[in-house]
C-alpha cells in the first residue's frame, strides 16, 4: 500500500503560499507521495491539530523563521514528536537537510531498487541503502550502509548501466558512492586523495583528479553544493 504524507501549513495565506512553494519540489523530487492541508486559525490549531497525530508533518511561519514538527500517525497513543526550526522562507538546502533526509521520511520514500539476482534467490535493494559499490576483479561487490555486502557476477560497468546514476557518482577507479549518504569529505595527507565519509561511518578514497566531476554529480543529486565542504583534521 502506498503511504501519503499528510502534510499541513499553518500560517497566514501569504506564509503557506511561501512554505509550500518551497516544500513542493523536494516533495516532488523525491517522489514523495503527499497531501497537503492548510490552516489559519491559532484557536483550531491549538485544540484539534497540535496535540494530535492526525498529520506526519507540520510546517509553520512562527517568530519569523520555519518551524517544523513530525509526529508519529497511527490509531495508537502519539509515541514521539521531533522538532526542528529553519529560517524563513527556508533554503533549498535546509529543506533537504532537515526534511527530505530526516529519518522521519524515511518510509515515504520511492527512492527506487536494484535487484540482484543469483540462482535460488532475487534481492531487492533500495537505493538509499546502498553506501558505495566497487569493483572486484570482473565482480561488482555493494556495501550497505548497515554493514553487509551483496556481490554480483556482473562487472561494474553492467551495474552501472543498469542502476539509478542519479544517486552515484565516481570516486576512484572501480569505486562509486552513494551522494546522498556522505557526511563528510576529509583531507589527506596524500596530494592525490581525499577520504570521503559517509553516514554509516564508512570511508572511501576519493582521488582528486576526479574532484570536480564528483562535486557536481553531488549537487545535482541534492542540490546542495554549499555543504559539500571538504574539511581538514
Amino acid at each position: 500500500m502506498m503511504l501519503v504524507l499528510k502534510i499541513l501549513l499553518f500560517g497566514n495565506a501569504e506564509e503557506r503560499k511561501i512554505l509550500e512553494e518551497a516544500l513542493l519540489q523536494p516533495l516532488k523530487k523525491y517522489k514523495i507521495t503527499f497531501d497537503i492541508h492548510n490552516l489559519s486559525n491559532p484557536q483550531k490549531f491549538m485544540k484539534n491539530y497540535l496535540f494530535k497525530n492526525d498529520y506526519h508533518l507540520i510546517v509553520m511561519c512562527s517568530d519569523g523563521n520555519t518551524k517544523y514538527i513530525f509526529k508519529s500517525c497511527s490509531d495508537t497513543p502519539l509515541i514521539h514528536v521531533v522538532t526542528g526550526i529553519m529560517s524563513f522562507p527556508p533554503t533549498a538546502e535546509e529543506i533537504d537537510d532537515k526534511l527530505m533526509r530526516n529519518p522521519e521520511l524515511a518510509s515515504f520514500f520511492s527512492p527506487g531498487e536494484y535487484t540482484v539476482t543469483h540462482r535460488d534467490c532475487t534481492r531487492k535493494i533500495s537505493h538509499m541503502d546502498i553506501d558505495y559499490i566497487r569493483r572486484d576483479n570482473d565482480k561488482t561487490i555493494i556495501h550497505l550502509t548497515n554493514g553487509e555486502t551483496e556481490t554480483t557476477s556482473k562487472n561494474i560497468g553492467k551495474v552501472m548501466s543498469e542502476i539509478n546514476r542519479e544517486y552515484f557518482a565516481k570516486s576512484s577507479p572501480g569505486l562509486f558512492v552513494n551522494t546522498r549518504n556522505i557526511y563528510k569529505i576529509h583531507n589527506s595527507s596524500s596530494r592525490d586523495y581525499k577520504t570521503v565519509e559517509l553516514k554509516s561511518g564508512a570511508e572511501v578514497p576519493l582521488k582528486s583528479i576526479y574532484f570536480d566531476k564528483f562535486r557536481d554529480a553531488y549537487s545535482l543529486s541534492v542540490a546542495r553544493v554549499a555543504s559539500l565542504k571538504v574539511l581538514d583534521d
